[in-house]
């Protein structure tokens, strides 16, 4: 299985892509469900909750990990020897706010370094840096809220134009994206992308779950995964947690 040539073409478009029903309604629930016991407690004036290693709240959450439905994305998008580099929540009630825009194109931190917010297309494949599949345990209608992109920003010449006002929400611009979804559906883009969260205005609470994946070779957080602190790893999961290397680095997953 791969990207299908409408999806590879959407994907260099737009920079990202939803993928319908990963989850189904039960799975849906049962992960709901989960979550209120392993992050429980009640939210501040802010609206805004998130930790963290939710990859270790159970069996469940660690499978999402390399769930066999996102795997042809992965490769398709960061490589055979993709990783995963750190994954958290957002839960958000109305009212809730997370910030600005932020990601697109650009070296690190202004440092002049190459960063890990790239996208680059050559002879028919597609790569990526730090790529984020986020799933999805609640649906978003439009104006809702939550996950938005400025669409095709992964390949922007002009990062810096961007309005202040723009990037903080404080004024709508049409080119700014707020995708609908429904509940177990995975958004998946890059973090070269133009991207942020919306401020959250639906009555009911929206709860994301946030995988994000480095090609073999790099990484962005200085915190690596360690298979024994998981239950029951697979050889595949293990593959997929190994901190980045180039030489002799094994596919992550074995040939589909």
């Amino acid at each position: 299985m791969s990207l299908t040539t409408e999806e590879t073409f959407m994907f260099d478009l737009e920079g990202y892509l939803v993928v319908k029903n990963v989850l189904c309604k039960n799975e849906v629930d049962e992960l709901n469900n989960l979550a209120d016991e392993a992050f429980p407690g009640a939210y501040d004036e802010s609206n805004f909750r998130r930790t963290s290693w939710i990859s270790k709240w159970g069996p469940k959450f660690q499978a999402l990990i390399d769930r066999p439905r996102i795997i042809p994305y992965l490769i398709g998008l960061l490589g055979q020897q993709f990783r995963i580099d750190h994954d958290y929540c957002i839960f958000m009630r109305k009212g809730g706010k997370a910030g600005r825009l932020h990601g697109g194109p650009r070296m690190q931190l202004g440092s002049g370094s190459p960063g890990d917010h790239w996208y680059a297309y050559h002879d028919g494949i597609i790569r990526n840096g730090l790529t984020v599949f986020t799933y999805c345990l609640n649906p978003v209608k439009s104006g809702d809220g939550g996950f938005c992109c400025i669409p095709g920003t992964h390949k922007t010449n002009c990062l810096k134009n961007l309005p202040a006002d723009v990037r903080m929400f404080d004024r709508a611009a049409h080119y700014v994206v707020q995708p609908e979804v429904e509940a177990g559906d995975v958004i998946i883009f890059t973090e070269a992308l133009v991207h942020g969260t919306m401020p959250w205005t639906a009555d009911y609470e929206r709860r994301a779950l946030l995988y994000k994946y480095s090609p073999g070779h790099s990484s962005w957080s200085g915190n690596y995964y360690n298979p024994d602190e998981y239950t029951d790893v697979s050889d595949q999961l293990r593959r997929i947690m190994t901190p980045p290397s180039i030489g002799e680095r094994e596919k992550s997953v074995e040939e589909m």
